[in-house]
């Protein structure tokens, strides 16, 4: 119903944020990922926005970025997780990190995130890899920078591997842990090598 808000950022809390747009404050959950991202209050605004309605509640959305937005889209298609659950998720990191998380299968840092045991965290990862695989597989260098966070370095790596034969995905859930590990900027070659290594 509602694509975005622009207007004067009128308060914000951790969860919280208000709005005013022709002089009307509109009131949006949001998660601590889009509360970081926010100016400071008095300043202009611009936040992505999904209406949630079920039987008397009207809850609305707010997102700092379209990516957050859509990730949160695909939270909500799984089983048993609502607004709120997909909310706290992304609260735990940003759509980059938790693309991470579920591609390198680690159940044990989503469950971290309050209300998200286990169970819940492997059926997240049984579900949205695939589909993360799926456009990891179809997306050309370009939006893979943009959408999943990897420099350029990283993303060259990840062609060179590709082009050997190896799997997108799974040379980039790789790739993305040895440059966490590692506190110097590593070359493309040394990237490839130690990833030829794992």
């Amino acid at each position: 119903m509602y694509e975005f808000i622009s207007g004067k950022l009128d308060s914000k809390q951790s969860d919280l944020m208000v709005i005013e747009a022709n002089g009307i404050g509109y009131r949006l959950k949001i998660s601590f990922s889009t509360y970081e991202q926010l100016p400071v209050v008095g300043t202009q605004v611009k936040v992505y926005t999904h209406l949630h309605v079920r039987e008397d509640i009207f809850d609305l959305f707010g997102f700092a970025q379209k990516v957050e937005r859509e990730f949160y889209y695909k939270l909500i298609a799984i089983s048993k997780i609502g607004p709120k659950a997909a909310l706290a998720i992304l609260s735990g990191g940003s759509p980059a990190d938790i693309s991470n998380w579920i591609l390198a299968e680690d159940a044990k840092t989503i469950a971290k995130t309050p209300g998200i045991g286990p169970t819940t965290a492997k059926r997240i990862i049984l579900e949205l890899k695939p589909k993360i695989e799926k456009e990891l597989g179809t997306s050309g260098g370009g939006s893979l920078v943009a959408d999943l966070g990897t420099s350029s370095i990283e993303d060259e790596a990840i062609m060179a591997l590709e082009a050997l034969g190896y799997a997108r995905s799974d040379v980039y859930a790789k790739i993305r842990r040895i440059v966490e590990e590692n506190d110097s900027e590593l070359t493309t070659e040394q990237l490839i090598k130690k990833t030829l290594k794992k």
